[in-house]
């Protein structure tokens, strides 16, 4: 395949331009793939395909506007910027599950309501919306059904752990985690060995942690907090959790060298 386009329509009245694209299969299996394109304000979009080192293929997304991409492919709506660095296993004919792992870097929230006063410690909110240094999460893709798990968000003023799955066929959303306001210094409880795990709840949570769950469509995802849950510090807090979305029983992935 060699094509070229003007422009593809996405959502959220998000496009991709000068879509340059090209692929190439044997077998069922993709042999060559290289996509250049532009998203939001002319941000370039760029995808190849590259070997690693135990001998698979992945296909790496990268673009300097995460937020116009999350909105492009009716992932999230209301991210602001962002460097992004996306690889994943390429589609083959076997409908079996696709390993991948996605990573975020500087980039903002707006919008998020529960999220403005879980950061601001009040209702007034965050005005300019909440920043964020990183994002980290391992995914899978089986049947239309996007599964992530270990995610983690880093900011100045607050981060997060993110578990749960998206449901393009069914278009549901199920996902759940904790808010740590202040996250540098409330995080530190989490890394001293053993007591973190009953202080800090975890190397990825904090003394201080709020419960969440997002629940409802893609385009339009529902947050809500537990504030109670604020009140337990580390393992105690797991008695708050929502539980949305939470994995059974974990598939184990094999850790990207990115």
């Amino acid at each position: 395949m060699d094509v070229k386009l003007g422009a593809v329509a996405g959502y959220f009245g998000e496009a991709l331009r000068s879509v340059d694209a090209k692929l190439s299969r044997r077998n069922g299996t993709v042999r060559s793939f290289a996509l250049t394109g532009k998203l939001g304000r002319d941000t370039p979009l760029t995808g190849d395909l590259r070997g690693r080192a135990q001998g698979r293929d992945m296909i790496y997304l990268e673009t300097s506007d995460a937020g116009a991409f999350f909105r492009f492919t009716d992932t999230y709506a209301k991210m602001i910027g962002g460097q992004l660095a996306l690889a994943m296993d390429p589609p083959t004919v076997e409908p079996s599950a696709k390993e991948g792992r996605i990573l975020v870097r500087d980039f903002s929230i707006k919008g998020e309501a529960a999220l403005d006063r879980v950061a601001a410690g009040g209702p007034i909110g965050v005005q300019n919306g909440i920043s964020f240094s990183g994002l980290r999460a391992d995914f899978t893709r089986q049947n239309g059904q996007l599964t992530i798990r270990e995610g983690v968000v880093k900011g100045p003023t607050i981060g997060a752990t993110i578990e749960g799955s998206i449901d393009y066929p069914g278009n549901q959303v199920r996902m759940s985690g904790t808010f740590v306001p202040m996250y540098g210094l409330n995080n530190m409880f989490g890394q001293i060995p053993i007591v973190g795990l009953f202080l800090g709840g975890g190397s990825n949570e904090g003394l201080i942690g709020v419960t969440y769950e997002v629940v409802g469509s893609p385009g339009q995802p529902v947050l809500r907090v537990n504030p109670i849950s604020a009140m337990a510090p580390g393992v105690l807090r797991k008695i708050f959790e929502f539980n949305t979305g939470k994995q059974n029983s974990p598939v184990e992935f094999p850790a990207p060298n990115n």
